[in-house]
């Protein structure tokens, strides 16, 4: 009988080899996952499209017949009113306003926005040492009282995050812009800035209010208060 225990007790693992045990397993599920992240980083995400940038003098007509005419006719009835914009129709108003020497000097291309419930997805191509990679600024527009920012919130590359990179490329972006002056420029700053925008403007003499802002799959909500 005593000899049956001793061999039982000489069989059961000591501590030290079960905490090494729980160590190999936590390392290989960590290696495991940097594979994963690091083989993302070379992937398409499934929302990336390629972009024709049109390069012409006429305005979208996504803007100048659809967009101007409702924002211009809802907003002289004097009551709250809301604007619905397309995924499709602001890709197309990218496509012809954006610049496309710009974004060749930035060594961007392929630029497009995605719409996803509660984010906007800004998509673009780049090259990082011989390699295309897909880069996702990831926003979450926020509004109150003083006003309302783009909200970034991350940085993907393929369909890999980058940890602490939305304060970093943000900060890299606006050292940049300084003092140079062009569209490109103060879009960018708008959307890369911490700084609150004034949710008040002015179109067609009138003055408007940004209420709320809603974020569906492939549609873009704002919703207006006149003054």
């Amino acid at each position: 009988m005593e000899k049956n225990l001793e061999h039982t007790a000489e069989k059961r693992p000591s501590k030290k080899v079960f905490l090494w045990q729980i160590l190999l397993v936590l390392t290989g599920i960590l290696l495991l996952f940097l594979i994963h992240w690091f083989v993302g980083l070379f992937r398409v995400p499934a929302y990336f499209r390629t972009v024709e940038i049109i390069e012409s003098n006429q305005i979208s007509l996504y803007l100048s017949n659809v967009i101007l005419p409702e924002l211009y006719n809802k907003s002289q009835t004097g009551k709250p009113f809301e604007v619905i914009f397309t995924e499709e129709g602001i890709n197309e108003i990218i496509s012809r306003h954006i610049d496309a020497k710009s974004l060749k000097k930035w060594d961007f291309s392929d630029i497009s926005v995605t719409f996803s419930t509660g984010k906007i997805l800004l998509t673009g191509k780049t090259k990082y040492r011989g390699h295309d990679f897909i880069v996702t600024a990831v926003f979450k527009p926020a509004i109150c009282e003083k006003g309302f920012n783009a909200g970034l919130t991350q940085i993907r590359a393929g369909t890999s995050s980058l940890p602490f990179a939305s304060h970093f490329i943000r900060d890299k972006i606006l050292y940049k812009l300084a003092g140079q002056n062009s569209d490109v420029v103060q879009y960018a700053g708008v959307l890369f800035s911490d700084n609150k925008i004034p949710p008040e403007f002015t179109f067609e003499h009138r003055n408007i209010k940004v209420q709320e802002i809603i974020i569906d799959n492939h549609k873009l909500t704002i919703r207006f208060l006149p003054d």
